[in-house]
């Protein structure tokens, strides 16, 4: 075989080497590309699928722990007053409804919940459902609202816990107790806005002459 020929062919196979490492390496980053937004997309998804699922959690616990104190507003002040015949079927109807809300819209959400979260908040978030339960022993006895009222506060700081937990695991800073305890006297306006009496008009009297 001829210097030529040889340069030649040596040269065709470094071309067609070439081509085909070429090919190989597109492919593989390409799989590399593809298998990355896919995991993004997942990722995305599943981040949207518990945001989902813990705003509905939420939201109920926070709904069924306002209507629950509504039902206890009804008990005796200190234990000393009798329940009224009126507000004691008041307080049995409550109690019913929100035992059913409980168990028939509340504990399949936590299920969802537990099939999504950290071990950590599905524990929290199992702890709230005891807790929505457990301060309504109190009402049953028909205990005194002074003797009731703690363990709600007890169940409210738990759910600011399990909404705190909530916010890390979707990548979002603690809100703390920013939102927590009583509020001031001027909540919700803001400080570094105008007060209520900068809208105040100085309105003219006009007299209708008879």
């Amino acid at each position: 075989m001829d210097p030529q020929t040889a340069t030649a062919l040596l040269t065709g196979g470094f071309t067609i080497a070439g081509g085909v490492a070429v090919a190989i390496l597109s492919a593989l980053l390409n799989r590399t590309n593809e298998t990355r937004k896919v995991k993004v997309e997942d990722d995305r998804r599943w981040l949207l699928d518990r945001r989902t699922v813990y705003a509905k959690y939420l939201g109920l616990a926070e709904v069924m722990l306002r209507e629950i104190d509504g039902v206890a507003a009804f008990l005796s002040y200190d234990g000393v007053n009798e329940i009224s015949s009126e507000d004691e079927e008041f307080i049995s109807q409550g109690l019913t409804d929100y035992f059913a809300k409980w168990e028939e819209s509340l504990q399949p959400l936590l299920g969802e919940v537990q099939l999504l979260a950290t071990g950590n908040v599905a524990d929290l978030a199992d702890r709230v459902s005891g807790a929505l339960m457990e301060i309504t022993w109190r009402i049953e006895k028909r205990a005194s609202f002074t003797s009731y009222y703690p363990a709600w506060f007890q169940a409210q700081d738990l759910l600011h816990v399990l909404r705190d937990g909530m916010r890390s695991e979707l990548g979002l800073p603690a809100l703390g107790s920013l939102m927590a305890g009583p509020r001031g006297d001027d909540w919700p306006w803001l400080d570094s806005r105008p007060p209520y009496e900068a809208y105040t008009q100085q309105h003219s009297r006009h007299r209708t002459d008879g």
